[in-house]
């Protein structure tokens, strides 16, 4: 790890944020001023063309809203920073980083995720909002389907599980309990816990992997 306390992480998805939303204001102003010379002869073309601009305008405005660091990497842990909420957790608690592989049409593909093994998930479930629980379960259904295609759950498997998670005398129930059940599901299939999503990296994902070892090699 460099000589800094902290690394602060922007993430690849806030590139060009405000590009796209002034592009999207500009194109459906333009698209105001067609309407009122030649809506008469090009209805459904201007119509697909304010559907594309008000696209464009929500694409930037989500990508505005995200945070503008999405981790933060200190000596003693990480921090995850997400529109719904956050989450924390020390680099001790760490088992293992890794890439996510799995098989795709019968070939070994590299997925665009990073994982984290934890030796316990208390921590976590302690620190976690049910906001931000409710939107991870949403997140990893992508991996959730590609268990499913590749047969290493059933179809059943991947429906939410609402019922209350017991971890060491500590019940916990809604999002969290059903996220905590997924997490455990996930763990089983990929052997991670956390899955980071390389949209939310600075840089490639071999880097930024190296980059989360040797924060976690030289922790205090």
């Amino acid at each position: 790890m460099s000589n800094r306390k902290v690394i602060n992480i922007r993430p690849q998805s806030k590139h060009h944020q405000w590009f796209s939303f002034l592009l999207g204001v500009l194109l459906l102003a333009v698209s105001l001023l067609m309407n009122l010379l030649f809506w008469q002869e090009y209805k459904f073309q201007l119509m697909l063309l304010m559907f594309a601009c008000l696209i464009l305008i929500l694409i930037g405005y989500m990508k505005l809203s995200e945070p503008s660091i999405s981790y933060q990497l200190s000596r003693n842990d990480v921090t995850h920073f997400h529109r719904y909420g956050n989450w924390k957790i020390m680099w001790q608690e760490v088992i293992r980083i890794g890439e996510l592989n799995t098989m795709i049409n019968g070939q070994y593909t590299q997925l665009p995720y990073l994982g984290i093994k934890l030796q316990s998930l208390e921590s976590l479930a302690d620190n976690i909002s049910p906001r931000l629980a409710n939107k991870l379960l949403h997140e990893q259904q992508e991996l959730l389907i590609l268990a499913v295609k590749n047969q290493g759950i059933y179809l059943g498997d991947g429906l939410i599980n609402f019922e209350v998670f017991h971890l060491n005398n500590k019940i916990f129930k809604g999002p969290i309990a059903a996220w905590l059940h997924r997490t455990e599901q996930l763990s089983i299939i990929y052997g991670y816990h956390l899955f980071l999503p390389e949209s939310s990296f600075d840089r490639e994902l071999t880097p930024f992997l190296s980059l989360l070892k040797s924060c976690k090699n030289h922790a205090e």
